[in-house]
């Protein structure tokens, strides 16, 4: 249930609980949510664990929402991203949706645990009108495997070359998402970079993520095999004899989480351009060392050593390439393709096994349910004009610009 108090031109609607409000508006209007517009149905639900803010709009306006890539960038570069997001939403679909939501009544996230959605209006600024075009000179086309949409992964940058789905997140391997060479050298600004801290550092944020080691650091390794290897392991030693093993994905996600959250001044690191890189540890590809950390004492006398007896020394250096998770499509890859001079079929041949895109309107859905929000306490909703409000399907009556605030209640919605 949710709790909605809303106030148009100074008028009060009374409260009163409910399962669901839909504000739809009226063509013109907007409703701002959380600092983004959006022109389709919103619906504010209400349900155990909070509210749940999605909006259901067509298709084509999903796709002119998409903000992955700088609408400046080549055509074909373009052309080949609007084919990836629409082959990625058919195949999240074909399987059922986003698993969390299925719970809130949405077929996909907004964020990029998704793919990036920014609402209305990206289409009327600056370039917008190159991406709209890219959407419709693709009209309708995804890329196919064995009858299905292809889950056609892509991530901002994969360096030198991109990596097999096995030996990132393990299981079986998928043969239009094998690694292959990604020509991105000297256009992307993720070629290559390094992250350096004390190793006392290291091994806090190591603990802040459940990982901690008794003592100083002894060395640190990544045992990994590319091109299809399995996903591999980090191994850390401390000079007391611990071990800890992480795969790449969760030493990854420690470093971005706790590095900011114990160091916002050291992480995410500098760029060699004064800017800082955009996370602490950018992508699973990447090689770890330990430096300059010499044995306190004598080794043979660790053991019997407590852990703060024994001084941390040395640095840890993670140098890797790319930024994302490397599997699937690079769009700095397909930018650097595209400006040497390849279409957006060779570009999306190139990075999905050869697979070319084709018209498949029965695995194309026609409108799409876009998760903005969920397990939110409270939820305020803007509009620009005109639209009617419904409650629980029934409409409640046609308004103009205003405010509403929702608020949970006991799993419903109170307005």
């Amino acid at each position: 249930m949710l709790t909605v108090v809303s106030m148009f031109g100074g008028t009060a609607v009374a409260a009163e609980p409910a399962g669901a409000v839909d504000l739809v508006p009226r063509s013109g209007t907007t409703i701002e949510f959380a600092g983004r517009d959006y022109s389709g149905r919103m619906s504010i639900g209400g349900h155990g664990d909070g509210l749940a803010v999605v909006e259901r709009v067509s298709l084509d306006d999903y796709l002119a929402g998409i903000r992955e890539v700088p609408f400046s960038w080549e055509e074909a570069a373009l052309q080949a991203q609007a084919v990836a997001a629409r082959t990625y939403l058919a195949w999240v679909l074909w399987n059922g949706g986003y698993r969390p939501g299925r719970s809130y009544g949405f077929d996909i996230c907004a964020t990029d645990q998704c793919q990036v959605y920014a609402g209305t209006g990206l289409i009327d600024g600056p370039d917008g009108d190159r991406w709209a075009a890219a959407i419709a000179a693709t009209a309708g086309e995804i890329l196919v495997y064995d009858g299905a949409p292809a889950q056609a992964l892509y991530s901002s940058s994969a360096g030198p070359r991109t990596r097999s789905v096995e030996d990132i997140w393990g299981g079986d391997a998928v043969p239009y998402l094998a690694a292959v060479d990604s020509p991105e050298e000297g256009v992307t600004p993720y070629w290559e970079w390094t992250v350096t801290m004390p190793a006392r550092v290291f091994g806090e944020i190591l603990a802040a993520g459940g990982h901690g080691l008794e003592g100083a650091l002894k060395s640190i390794a990544v045992e990994t095999t590319p091109d299809g290897g399995g996903p591999g392991s980090v191994v850390v030693r401390a000079w007391t004899g611990e071990r800890r093993s992480l795969t790449p994905v969760r030493l990854r996600a420690v470093c971005n989480v706790y590095g900011p959250d114990l160091y916002p001044a050291l992480f995410p690191a500098p760029r060699p351009d004064g800017r800082r890189w955009p996370q602490t540890v950018l992508s699973y590809t990447f090689s770890a060392e330990l430096i300059g950390a010499e044995p306190p004492v004598r080794e043979d006398l660790i053991p019997w050593l407590l852990p703060e007896d024994i001084p941390q020394a040395g640095r840890v250096e993670i140098a890797g390439s790319g930024w994302g998770h490397g599997v699937g499509m690079s769009q700095w890859g397909a930018q650097a393709m595209a400006l040497a001079g390849s279409g957006y079929a060779d570009i999306l041949g190139h990075y999905y096994g050869g697979l070319t895109p084709q018209a498949a309107d029965d695995l194309v859905p026609g409108d799409v349910a876009v998760g903005l929000s969920w397990r939110r306490d409270r939820a305020v909703l803007r509009s620009s004009g005109p639209f009617e409000a419904f409650v629980d399907g029934k409409s409640l009556g046609a308004f103009g610009p205003g405010t509403w605030s929702f608020f949970a209640s006991d799993g419903a919605v109170t307005y």
